[in-house]
């Protein structure tokens, strides 16, 4: 069996035996976190993704918006996958989610890394009718989205870090990508997300902190639900967002801004700039207070950190 049949076998719930297995395909699933137990590879002790699940909490008006959900066993990049359904079809309302993902990406080409059936990677299909030069403004408001939707869960100390991620305390949980599928207005887009939930590496991979997990800070935590907070947060967030553009988020943002008031350090290619950070303008852009001026962060090939003491 190979890699991709294996985790496809898992994804049904089936067990697979070692010996049908080379060692190269062992290792590998050893990689991404399942280890055998008396010669067996199971997931007798995971959640695995179900469409059901996730569309009987859903509340109506996003269960009737959301016309499509796909739930892979594997795949190298949902956010990929749904851009190339873009190609053929409007993608408004439709999702697609892995149990594993093998070559996911956040921001500037990094790489985004979980193991089979414990996070969550989801991306999914929204139109904004904006023009193209506010949706960068919406990997803020759908940050803020989330993590309100992560309150509601129960959880303390949510943050939010410039420009897509999310933090519990000074631990990151998860981060956010839009691709653009279309530029004409209205525009539609791919909000990706992927969030720990059971797992989290030893270092986020953009080297900047620390990771940590959902399951971390709650009892008790099931990736269907959670699945579900993210389409009501992505639905509503988006509506809005089409309707009032970032000025309603931007209050209820800064509120939870990691960055407020810290001594941060941008980088802009070989260049850095340090200053004190100052919160969020209406467009979505980064505020740096320096000794001579206010200094105005966009996207693009920036990186935005807690400078070193």
């Amino acid at each position: 069996m190979t890699l991709k049949t294996t985790f496809e076998t898992l994804a049904k719930g089936q067990d697979v035996k070692v010996e049908l297995l080379t060692e190269s395909t062992q290792a590998q699933l050893l990689e991404y976190g399942l280890v055998p137990v008396n010669g067996v590879f199971s997931t007798d002790n995971f959640e695995l993704l179900n469409a059901t699940a996730i569309r009987s909490q859903l509340r109506n008006h996003t269960d009737r918006w959301l016309r499509w959900l796909k739930i892979m066993p594997c795949t190298q990049s949902t956010n990929t996958d749904l851009l190339n359904v873009a190609q053929r079809r409007a993608i408004d309302g439709t999702a697609i989610t892995a149990e594993v993902q093998t070559q996911g990406r956040g921001r500037r080409g990094r790489s985004w890394v979980s193991p089979f059936g414990q996070n969550v990677a989801l991306s999914v299909g929204v139109k904004v009718d904006r023009p193209a030069a506010e949706i960068g403004a919406l990997s803020l408001a759908i940050g803020l989205g989330v993590a309100v939707q992560l309150e509601q869960l129960g959880l303390k100390e949510v943050g939010l870090k410039w420009p897509n991620d999310v933090l519990i305390g000074t631990r990151k949980v998860g981060g956010i990508l839009l691709e653009l599928a279309t530029t004409s207005q209205p525009t539609l887009i791919v909000v990706g997300i992927g969030l720990n939930v059971n797992a989290a590496p030893g270092i986020d991979v953009t080297g900047d902190y620390q990771a940590t997990s959902l399951v971390d800070h709650m009892q008790t935590v099931s990736r269907n639900e959670i699945v579900t907070c993210l389409l009501e947060a992505i639905h509503e967030t988006a509506q809005e967002f089409e309707r009032a553009g970032f000025e309603s988020f931007r209050s209820e943002w800064q509120v939870r801004d990691y960055l407020f008031q810290r001594d941060v350090e941008l980088l802009v290619g070989g260049d850095r700039l340090g200053g004190v950070g100052a919160g969020v303008d209406e467009d979505g852009a980064y505020l740096i207070q320096t000794p001579t001026d206010l200094h105005r962060a966009i996207g693009g090939n920036l990186s935005l950190r807690v400078a070193a003491d």
